[in-house]
């Protein structure tokens, strides 16, 4: 996939991430807790499409850097 298309797609995903009612909600938001974190990376399903388009664009960085010659 391309570089740019992939972070259109985090970009669209991010906006849902937006309005989510425990981002909302500053007691589950508070940077001292992991649970948000937690919900988002096992049970929403839009924190899961994120993590699958994080994981392509680490890739395709990756790559970008092999080709150049540099130590991934």
């Amino acid at each position: 996939m391309e570089r740019n298309r992939v972070i259109q797609q985090m970009d669209k995903h991010l906006e849902v991430c937006k309005t989510c009612s425990l981002k909302l909600d500053k007691r589950w938001a508070h940077p001292s807790y992991n649970r948000l974190q937690s919900i988002c990376k096992n049970e929403c399903p839009t924190g899961k499409e994120l993590q699958k388009i994080a994981d392509d664009l680490d890739q395709i960085v990756k790559d970008k850097r092999k080709k150049k010659g540099m130590i991934a």
